[in-house]
Formats: structure tokens, sequence, C-alpha cells
């Protein structure tokens, strides 16, 4: 992609296009800086392709100049190497004395009075207060001192909503890893398997990914929920054996420069019974009616008013959202529920699913899917069914 860094995942033009779009959402908000907190928006404006579960990393983005990026110095020294396009100038390393320490001072602080250095001391300050802990916000705040700045939380999100054709290209990666590693999994379960076999299945598929595709780590590990006491809805897998005559759900997803493709199919053990064959045929007409209904022009809401339009009445009465838009590090943007009126737009992605929790009645399948101009393409290829596996 760059003949500086084969790490980098896309142009350095599309970089700059994506920083455009966000200058102009700045200055529509009356912002003249930016503090974007949120490392997967982080990743989607420098390439930027490492995680940081401890210390605090910061890009500043302004109206007319590069932006800067302030991390742990360990890691400013390799951001070339992790991905990041801008000039080494640009990126900025904080000692290690700032880190964990018990002193007076904190990263915050250095990233604090960096920023001041860079912006004037009337400028407009934003800042992506949802991704700040209690004790950044703080700190962070505190240190920025003069200035009073306003909370542009969904600013970076908002703009990240519509995917270029680079972007689902490796969402359709992921997909095909996604596909290839929920089959594995279904392939393990059995009467008497253990969960975390199946889960190790699934694992192993996405880290290795294909011959043309390159595996890596998962976006969040594999979900595996049913029988009578496997309910909680956002569980992993536990320590539990497959037993004959329930159903469960498989729900993974893989992952290309961090750009996920989530799906999820239910697996009964044994003959499925009546009720549960039933169960199934009306999530599938409500989906395919949420589906069809997803085409540019229409809303979040409207999606999730189509599905309930076909399974109220027939005596599924669902009280959470269907979906979520999809991307960077999984969730990215809006729900699909009748409380959100976000326009639908050619090219944003998807994250369609309906999970039902019962005792002994867990139930979901979903897909990642795009729009586009002629309506909604499924990128997952297995079957849209109730599978059954020897009870």
């Amino acid at each position: 992609m760059n003949s500086r860094n084969t790490v980098q995942a896309f142009e350095t033009s599309e970089f700059r296009a994506r920083l455009d779009k966000i200058r102009v959402a700045m200055s529509d908000a009356e912002i003249d800086a930016l503090l974007v907190i949120s490392q997967a928006s982080q990743c989607y404006l420098l390439g930027y392709d490492s995680f940081s579960g401890f210390e605090p990393q910061v890009l500043l983005v302004t109206l007319k100049e590069d932006p800067y990026f302030v991390l742990r110095k360990m890691d400013a020294d390799a951001a070339t190497e992790a991905g990041c396009w801008l000039p080494r100038d640009r990126v900025v390393g904080y000692a290690e004395s700032y880190v964990s320490g018990t002193g007076e001072h904190s990263a915050w602080d250095f990233i604090a009075q960096f920023v001041k250095t860079k912006v004037s001391a009337a400028a407009s300050i934003g800042v992506e207060v949802s991704g700040l802990s209690a004790f950044g916000y703080r700190r962070l705040f505190a240190a920025l001192e003069g200035h009073d700045p306003l909370d542009a939380s969904g600013l970076v999100t908002s703009c990240r909503l519509v995917k270029s054709e680079r972007e689902l290209f490796y969402m359709t990666e992921a997909a095909e890893m996604a596909d290839r590693s929920l089959l594995a999994g279904i392939d393990k379960i059995s009467a008497g398997a253990r969960h975390c076999d199946a889960a190790a299945a699934i694992i192993s598929a996405v880290c290795a990914g294909t011959k043309d595709i390159p595996g890596g780590p998962q976006p969040y590990p594999p979900v595996i929920r049913g029988g009578t006491l496997d309910i909680a809805p956002h569980q992993t897998f536990v320590d539990s054996l497959f037993e004959a005559g329930n159903q469960y759900y498989l729900e993974c997803a893989a992952s290309r420069h961090r750009y996920a493709a989530p799906v999820a199919r239910t697996v009964h053990l044994g003959p499925a019974t009546p009720r549960r064959k039933s169960q199934h045929e009306i999530v599938m007409a409500g989906f395919n009616a949420a589906v069809d209904a997803m085409r540019p022009g229409t809303t979040c809401a409207d999606v999730a008013c189509a599905f309930q339009a076909v399974t109220r009445p027939r005596g599924l009465n669902r009280e959470a959202r269907i979906g979520y838009s999809v991307g960077l590090d999984w969730v990215d943007g809006p729900s699909l529920w009748t409380n959100n009126d976000t326009e639908i737009l050619p090219d944003m992605t998807f994250h369609v699913g309906i999970f039902l929790y019962e005792p002994g009645e867990n139930y979901a399948i979903s897909e990642t899917v795009r729009v586009t101009e002629a309506g909604a393409d499924l990128m997952s290829k297995v079957p849209r069914i109730l599978f059954e596996r020897p009870g």
C-alpha cells in the first residue's frame, strides 16, 4: 500500500481524506482543536494498528496542520512500524516517569500541557469524553485550565459510518474468515463435548485465516450460549458440556486491520422441536423484512419497525435493538431500533442480529450487512438455517 511502510493498510491519501471530513465536522461544531481519545478512531485517522490497555494516548487534530499523536515513548518510537502515516516529528512520546506512578503528575498532565502549547488561548477544544475514564476526565480537564472543553464524543464516529471501498474489502475478507471459524465451531458441537473445545476451534480458525487471507486476533472472544443455565447474554463461553435436546448459539467475528465482521447461528443437539422450528421461522421472517427495508433513504427506526411489523402479529415481542453499525473494533455507530432516526446511506455496514434469551431457549442469528444503492448485501455465506447436530 505504501513504499515506506508495508504495515500501512491504506494509502496516505485516504487518511488525509478522512481528516478533511473530520475538519468539516469540527468547523460545523465550531471546534478549533479536537482531542481524539478512542483508539479505534485513532486507527481510523492514522492507521496506527496497536493497542494500549493502560496508558493514555491522544491524537490532536487542528483545522489546518497535520495532527500530533501523543503517546507513551516506547510506543511512539515504533509508531511508524505499527502503521502510523504521520512524519516522526508529529509523533510525541512522554517519558516513563509519567507511567503508573504515584507522583504529582500523570500522562494526562503531559498531554494537556502539550496541547496548550499547540493551540491558542482562545481556541475551542473538543474532547471525545466518551473515551475517558473518570480519572482521565478529571485530570485532563483540570490540566486544560483556561479552556472550556466541549464534549465531541460522536464527531469522529459519525464520519466513520460510510465505508470506503478499501474498508469494505477488508470487511468482506473478515466475513470470509468469520464464516470459516463459525463452521469450525459448529463442527465441534456434540453431546458431551466441551464448550471450550468449540471456542478453541473458532479461535484457531480466526488466527489461521485462509490460504489467501492472513488471520489475526479476534475483536471479541467467541460467544457460546444455551442449555438451561448458560443464558447470560454477554458471557462468552464457560465450563459447560453440550447436552442432547438443547439448542445453543455461537457468535464470533474475525477482523482485518481491525475491521470486524460478526456472524451468529443457532445449533440444536438432536432433532429440533416444533416450537423451536417455529421460533426460527418467525425470526427469519422478521430478519428478512428488516434486511429488505435496509436501503438508502430509510432510517434505523424504519428497519426496526419492519422487523416488528412481521414478528409481533406472530407472537414475538422483542424489546431490544436488532443491530447496530459495525466496523472498526466492532461497534462503531447507531443502533437499529425504533428510537434512532439516523438515515441509512450507501456503504454503511451493520451487524443485524436477533438474539432471544429464555431459560433453555437461547437463540440467535446475525449477519454483517453492507448497504448498497440497490439494498442490503449480506456478507456471510453460511446457510441461514437452524443447524441440527446429532444428539
